[in-house]
């Protein structure tokens, strides 16, 4: 009587948790077209703890640091909570930001002081294998008027928002079976109210990116070039400067090279 084949366990369902992070080397931290790191290098990472309670929604939380150079702080710490949803090729990352600055109340670095929280949406969707467009959309909820100002008292208005659109466009191109190219481009507007510029100096803006990436396993190099409208105002600081730690311009074109490192728990196993 032939023998009876051994029973074989299922096996285990994946776990919904898992949790992704990473580093990365820049030689000049841009945000929206401002130098956060006055053009000089800066070292960053994250982590990102995520839940995945169906397969068409994720929750995460996470923080993201930055070493900054512009004399209003010398670090910044990202934390943000949200939920990323999927339906089909339709994308949608719905959450909070709260921007901290250790120590940032600084008025004489002629920056934008203190902390800040903004809520954000970011649609996106896949048209082929090659084709991803997406967008952003983000507020400060009005709570620039509870920050430390130039003057006594914050007068006017608060308003402040933020909307850019992106592509992400992969070459057909691979030097290597393993290396994947990819082009993006993103083109945005930052909106001040009057009360923010008269308090703070900050004038609304538009700024552009395009960046070549070039993509090996978990490693990452974008070569970036940046550019922005915003200019220096030379009778009251905005976000281009100058500042009291020398710079005469934050803003201005620029070439940005990073180096980045990404992967998750899942990955390693």
């Amino acid at each position: 009587m032939p023998a009876k084949a051994p029973k074989v366990a299922p096996a285990a369902a994946p776990s919904p948790w898992d949790v992704a992070f990473g580093t990365a080397f820049t030689t000049d931290y841009d945000l929206r077209g401002v130098s956060q790191s006055n053009h000089k290098p800066a070292a960053q990472g994250y982590f990102e703890v995520d839940y995945t309670a169906a397969d068409w929604v994720k929750f995460y939380g996470g923080v993201w640091g930055s070493s900054l150079w512009t004399g209003f702080a010398d670090a910044e710490f990202d934390i943000t909570g949200g939920a990323r949803f999927t339906w089909g090729n339709f994308g949608l990352d719905l959450g909070l930001i709260y921007y901290y600055y250790p120590g940032g109340n600084n008025v004489l670095a002629g920056l934008f002081t203190g902390n800040w929280t903004e809520a954000y949406a970011k649609p996106s969707y896949k048209f082929n294998d090659w084709l991803t467009v997406g967008g952003v959309f983000e507020t400060a909820f009005n709570n620039f008027n509870n920050k430390v100002t130039p003057g006594v008292i914050w007068v006017g208005d608060a308003g402040h928002y933020f909307v850019a659109g992106n592509a992400v466009i992969t070459l057909p191109w691979k030097p290597h079976p393993d290396v994947t190219l990819s082009i993006n481009p993103e083109i945005g507007y930052e909106w001040y109210s009057s009360g923010v510029t008269a308090n703070l100096g900050l004038v609304s803006d538009t700024y552009w990116d395009v960046g070549l990436d070039i993509n090996y396993k978990a490693i990452t190099l974008d070569l970036r070039y940046w550019g922005t409208n915003a200019k220096p105002n030379l009778v009251v600081a905005n976000q281009c400067g100058p500042t009291a730690t020398g710079s005469a311009n934050l803003c201005g074109d620029r070439f940005v090279a990073t180096l980045k490192f990404d992967t998750t728990l899942s990955a390693l196993k």
